[in-house]
């Protein structure tokens, strides 16, 4: 017992002392710059977060573009009016980054305020750097639910993100790790290798895609991506793993005229070490529905109905799961003859204007279920995208529960 006192005032301590040492390194630096006119690489991280917004078209994202240059004066006939304007600029960047920071923040399914480091630590909890903020700003988290290996997670409950909050949802950027199930499934020959669709982690080795999108390619031209964020980059705070195919196993009723039973399971090589960006979803119960509630989907698809390009961050919309005999309402009611299965699923609006889109295919559609996520479907098929009254059709989980079991067991 004394033992354990005296390591956690030890950690304690220490914890004060680093926080101590990175405010002093800044105070430093703010004097640094008031006397030098030097611009510190934390002043060039806050102009960075600058953003230029655009107008949109319904449902497609809104893309954010960064200011690349600090727009100073690259000379001055007076440097103490260079001095001081360059300061003041400075700090004008820092009070919008410290707007930018989030106020919550979520650890093992469990939100907590995000608040000054050095106030965790004087609250008697732990500062985890889930608040865009470091340890300057940080999650207060109680110290008795700390894993032992912070960076790791060893048995997690499915559908329990690690990371913080997201403030926007809507066609918007998802947060990294904030959709920890998220997997990209890279098809590769001699000739080429691309991501081509999405996928769910649902336990330490099986993932459960769209049938579709692997059912005519070998199981040595299919890997796994888990852990992805940014496709375009390969600087993100944790890396992102990529793991052969072991097994490949197709719903054997899947029916490719007309996406019946559009669903398959992909067992990866090697078990998956669980991190904080790499958790499985929940599964639902068998037969269980989400209509009326709001789901999220994500995906690396296009942000709009024919364009080429796709976003490099991973992309989430909030939708609402349609009534089954209401979705099938809506498409005969301007004409079309597709036919939406009990074993199928519909999310969107009658409006239209929020879909998923060419790409997202085999991504998940989850819902939050007793604070957990849970798979409600996977991207199936559409008319275009984001069309009134013709909402995006989804595998329906809950009827392939018990086939999902009887593979993977």
């Amino acid at each position: 017992m004394s033992e354990k006192k005296y390591s956690a005032k030890n950690i304690i301590h220490k914890e004060v002392v680093m926080l101590e040492r990175t405010v002093l390194v800044l105070l430093i630096v703010f004097q640094t710059a008031s006397t030098l006119g030097a611009v510190s690489p934390f002043f060039l991280r806050s102009s960075s977060v600058r953003y230029e917004n655009r107008k949109n078209d319904p449902g497609r994202v809104v893309h954010k573009t960064p200011l690349k240059n600090l727009d100073l004066p690259s000379s001055s006939t007076n440097p103490q009016k260079f001095l001081d304007q360059n300061f003041f600029y400075n700090m004008m960047n820092v009070a919008q980054y410290l707007q930018s920071l989030p106020t919550s923040c979520h650890f093992e399914g469990t939100r907590y305020s995000c608040n000054i480091g050095l106030g965790c630590v004087f609250q008697g909890k732990r500062p985890v750097d889930l608040c865009n903020g470091g340890l300057l700003w940080s999650c207060c988290v109680p110290r008795n639910i700390v894993p032992s290996v912070i960076n790791l997670v060893n048995e997690p409950e499915c559908g329990r993100s690690h990371m913080r909050d997201s403030k926007i949802v809507g066609g918007e950027n998802a947060n990294f790790g904030e959709q920890p199930w998220q997997v990209a499934i890279v098809k590769q020959s001699f000739l080429y290798r691309k991501i081509s669709c999405g996928g769910a982690l649902i336990n330490r080795q099986w993932v459960v895609t769209a049938a579709h999108c692997v059912s005519r390619t070998q199981t040595s031209g299919l890997r796994v991506r888990l852990g992805e964020h940014d496709i375009k980059q390969t600087t993100e705070k944790y890396p992102h793993e990529e793991m052969a195919v072991r097994r490949k196993v197709v719903n054997p009723g899947y029916n490719p005229s007309n996406y019946q039973h559009d669903i398959a399971l992909l067992e990866l090589q090697r078990p998956v070490r669980f991190r904080r960006h790499l958790i499985p979803v929940c599964l639902p119960l068998y037969g269980e529905d989400f209509a009326g509630q709001k789901a999220i989907v994500t995906g690396w698809g296009r942000t709009r109905y024919g364009v080429r390009d796709s976003p490099g961050i991973l992309q989430k919309v909030e939708l609402q799961v349609i009534d089954h005999n209401e979705c099938q309402d809506w498409y005969k009611s301007i004409g079309r003859k597709e036919t939406i299965f009990p074993t199928m699923v519909c999310a969107g609006y009658k409006e239209g204007g929020k879909d998923s889109c060419q790409g997202d295919s085999g991504g998940p559609l989850t819902a939050v279920k007793n604070g957990r996520s849970t798979l409600v479907g996977l991207v199936s098929w559409g008319v275009g995208c984001a069309r009134p009254k013709l909402p995006g059709v989804y595998t329906k989980i809950s009827e392939y529960v018990e086939w999902i079991e009887k593979v993977t067991s």
